[in-house]
């Protein structure tokens, strides 16, 4: 749990257009528990918004959180979309920036000639080793100040509803007004099996936590049963995920759906455990640690 301190400094400045820029440095008292004794240490950290350069950390970062990008990428998608320097909060700490949060102004069409201003919440995400420590909370609290002082009167923003995440958005006032729905058809699955494994390499270089996580899975072997497709099987070893051409002979994990049911709980609509009590989803073998880690992959959500 953490305690705040008294241990607050601001600094609010201009920068050369004579817009608002904002620097705090603010401290909590991060406590943990061990088996014979309590310990307490201070956790410091500052939150501005954006300088110049800062886009290489951002860029690290979001592709930790959302999948590779580069900060070509990321100055490119800002510039289309009318970001400005104030519009953009970091979080740095060990002299490290560690956490960001992104404010779109956006004109929302309501008809007839009607439209809304609002402020989309974007990018926000933290280093994995930064986690848990209120840096991303305060960044969105400044990011909802900024778009109050900018004559905003509501903010916005997509998420997935079962990440942690999502509960810090409730925690700051957000609701869940809208689930979008998603159709798709597969023609050739071996294909798209085949890329997503690809794609799992790609996100496993730039995120530290599933590295971790992944640790004591090497060797896993696993085969999925389609009943449209057939068997499909992949291994986990060396850091990397491979795809099996035939099926092999000994699997740690191993079970059989349909391609609906398979989908829905890669896209995160419906959970595994639902699917096994509604017998949509059929386990026929594997350690329940090691499913545990299965599922993460599948949805590749990697904190607790």
């Amino acid at each position: 749990m953490l305690k705040p301190t008294h241990c607050v400094s601001r600094s609010n400045g201009k920068n050369k257009y004579g817009k608002s820029r904002v620097r705090l440095t603010l401290c909590k008292t991060a406590s943990s528990r061990t088996e014979s004794s309590r310990l307490e240490k201070t956790v410091q950290y500052t939150v501005r918004n954006y300088s110049r350069g800062d886009e290489v950390a951002i860029a690290k970062i979001h592709s930790e959180c959302f999948g590779p990008t580069s900060p070509e990428r990321l100055m490119q998608w800002g510039r289309y979309h009318g970001v400005r320097p104030e519009d953009i909060f970091v979080g740095v700490m060990d002299g490290k920036l560690v956490s960001s949060v992104i404010v779109v102004f956006k004109q929302l069409h309501c008809g007839k000639g009607i439209y809304l201003k609002t402020a989309g919440i974007s990018g926000v995400c933290t280093d994995s080793d930064y986690r848990k420590k209120g840096i991303v909370t305060n960044l969105m609290k400044l990011s909802l100040d900024h778009a109050l002082r900018n004559g905003v009167s509501n903010a916005s923003l997509l998420t997935g509803l079962y990440i942690p995440a999502h509960r810090i958005y409730e925690r700051l006032g957000f609701i869940d007004i809208m689930t979008s729905r998603t159709h798709i058809k597969y023609i050739d699955y071996p294909f798209i099996f085949a890329r997503w494994l690809r794609q799992l390499n790609r996100l496993l270089e730039d995120s530290k936590i599933a590295g971790r996580k992944l640790e004591g899975w090497e060797k896993t072997v696993v085969v999925i049963q389609l009943r449209e497709v057939g068997t499909l099987s992949f291994k986990f070893g060396e850091k990397r995920f491979q795809r099996l051409k035939k099926p092999p002979k000994r699997a740690d994990i191993e079970f059989s759906t349909d391609i609906q049911t398979y989908t829905k709980i890669m896209r995160g609509v419906l959970k595994w455990e639902d699917a096994v009590k509604t017998n949509k989803l059929i386990v026929k073998q594997g350690e329940p640690a090691d499913i545990e880690t299965l599922k993460r992959v599948l949805n590749w959500r990697w904190d607790d």
